[in-house]
């Protein structure tokens, strides 16, 4: 069975998760710790228009998106939209739009 790098990054968060015990680690912020589902949020806004393995569809192929943009230019696109994309400023909280930012900058 072919698994697509969503599957894969699910089960691999899910394992390090059932390794470490009954506690999710949680990524920490200014004033809070936040855990932030980078998987979950590229399915709720990003597959639709980019495709479950990130190979583009009605939007651009975003597999090595790193190598084209830095973490500063992929946040603006998301917050603004533009070329056919929608703005996704008010959707996403700032931790969310930050790791998903993050997470896209490092494919290359």
């Amino acid at each position: 069975m072919k698994v697509g790098w969503v599957g894969s990054l699910m089960l691999v968060a899910a394992l390090g998760l059932t390794a470490c015990g009954d506690k999710p680690k949680e990524t920490p912020s200014a004033s809070t710790s936040v855990k932030v589902d980078v998987p979950k949020l590229y399915q709720n806004y990003c597959i639709s228009c980019h495709g479950n393995q990130l190979q583009g569809g009605e939007g651009p192929n975003i597999q090595k998106v790193g190598e084209r943009l830095d973490e500063a230019a992929i946040i603006r696109q998301i917050q603004k939209g533009g070329n056919g994309m929608p703005p996704f400023q008010v959707s996403m909280k700032d931790e969310e739009l930050k790791a998903l930012a993050a997470w896209l900058a490092g494919l290359k």
